[in-house]
């Protein structure tokens, strides 16, 4: 066994061994603090996906609902959640932008878009007038959400989008002329 002293009279004598044992430890202790680490992030990302994976099975069911609701005319009175009386025809237009709608802020939840990809297909799609009638139809529906929740966030985006699209149709210019609220600046 090698001994050596280290520091003054009174300090006690270091092994290598121990110095050795000591940094075994040590490198043991890192790699499974590492491994710690890792284990955490990869339950993250399960949780994550799991998140994910139950958000679009909600949707998909949504959409199965929606469906059976603009296939059978007289399942329509269940859906009616509008102000005033809308014609069957009118609320299958609404549900189906709702749909519209929903799949686009799913993307964007799951990553797929993003915000300026969200903001992009919202302002193809809210160039319909049928869009932007459902909108407005579902205007007291958006007012009930929290205010700083994302999708009120979304909703006040696409409040003005509209507004943008309604103030170009009202001077003239073509949808695609209309200023966009990500920017402020004409988007061609």
């Amino acid at each position: 066994m090698v001994t050596r002293r280290v520091g003054g009279r009174n300090r006690g004598a270091v092994s290598v061994e121990h110095v050795v044992a000591a940094a075994r430890v040590a490198g043991v202790l890192v790699m499974a603090f590492r491994i710690h680490v890792s284990l955490r992030r990869l339950e993250a990302l399960v949780q994550e996906k799991q998140r994910r994976d139950t958000l679009t099975e909600y949707r998909r069911d949504h959409h199965r609902l929606i469906g059976r609701g603009t296939e059978d005319p007289s399942l329509l009175p269940v859906l009616d959640a509008y102000e005033g009386d809308l014609h069957p025809d009118t609320q299958r237009r609404h549900l189906f932008a709702n749909a519209l709608y929903q799949h686009a802020y799913q993307g964007y939840q799951l990553g797929v878009l993003s915000l300026a990809d969200l903001h992009g297909h919202l302002r193809y799609i809210f160039q319909s007038r049928a869009m932007r009638e459902y909108w407005e139809a579902t205007r007291h529906h958006r007012a009930s959400l929290v205010a700083d929740s994302e999708e009120a966030e979304l909703g006040r985006m696409v409040d003005a989008l509209v507004a943008a699209l309604d103030d170009a149709e009202a001077d003239g210019d073509d949808w695609w002329v209309a200023e966009t609220p990500l920017t402020g600046t004409p988007e061609n």
